[in-house]
């Protein structure tokens, strides 16, 4: 399946350095997402992400319309589930609709990072269920395009993205390891010798407010374990309030630190 996207282009006269990819969450659409993060989201400098990065291109994609199966209604999301206050309960009924973005998702990446000029200059990111796609996008992506050709076309760096950023979002099938968390979506076969550096090499930014009503912090912890224990470099930040959003002021400006670190053009 091909999704449709909703894309902000870097302000003009800015040269386009970077793009973020960001997942919406469940139920929402990627014009809303886009709305919200880039218009009402602000740090304490009072800039919203566009402001704060004028040199990045934004591209939210659109999730398709799944059955939910509780409701009997079709969504937009992700991938279905049973109970969202746990998501061990019939957890079996969320790989397919996983697998499926996953496999879109992927796509997306790999042709941004062609455009961007590498790998290292794209950020993947995520929100709730956005957040928890985001996760297992950068868990099946592979360092070559389809063709064999490397993705990284400008510079000689270890495979990895410029970063991953999951914000109140859960690691879907937890518990094992990187092979294994793998082996629930069957798409092993589309990895390369490369995958397992490239995981490690991304830097993740986790953010979860402690009085999240719907995907509880329990569960942001979790992801973060999890993504330790695959070898990865985490940055952890737990807000006491917020709820099942991005805290703000304090929650951007700590996105906006972890961009700028990972060398995105931050305006003065």
């Amino acid at each position: 399946m091909e999704l449709g996207c909703s894309v902000v282009a870097p302000l003009s006269p800015h040269k386009h350095t970077h793009t973020v990819i960001f997942l919406h969450g469940r139920g929402d659409t990627s014009q809303i997402m886009a709305d919200s993060l880039l218009r009402w989201n602000r740090d304490s400098r009072n800039r919203s992400l566009v402001d704060a990065f004028p040199s990045v291109r934004w591209v939210f994609p659109q999730a398709e319309e799944r059955l939910v199966a509780t409701k009997g209604e079709s969504w937009n999301q992700w991938f279905d589930v049973w109970n969202i206050l746990d998501m061990s309960d019939r957890e079996e009924l969320q790989a397919e609709g996983l697998s499926d973005s996953v496999e879109a998702l992927r796509r997306i990446v790999r042709r941004e990072a062609k455009s961007v000029g590498g790998l290292d200059r794209v950020v993947l990111a995520g929100i709730s269920m956005g957040g928890a796609t985001a996760v297992h996008t950068l868990l099946h992506l592979s360092a070559e395009d389809g063709n064999g050709e490397v993705v990284d076309t400008e510079n000689d760096v270890p495979p990895r993205l410029a970063g991953l950023m999951a914000f109140c979002a859960w690691l879907p099938f937890p518990g094992g390891s990187l092979e294994e968390t793998r082996e629930v979506l069957g798409l092993e076969e589309f990895l390369d010798s490369e995958s397992d550096k490239l995981v490690r090499n991304t830097p993740a930014f986790l953010s979860h407010c402690s009085d999240d009503p719907l995907v509880f912090v329990e569960y942001g912890q979790q992801l973060r374990d999890g993504l330790l224990g695959f070898g990865m470099d985490v940055e952890w930040h737990e807000y006491p309030d917020g709820g099942h959003w991005i805290n703000s002021p304090q929650g951007i400006d700590d996105a906006v630190a972890f961009l700028k670190a990972q060398g995105l053009p931050v305006a003065k």
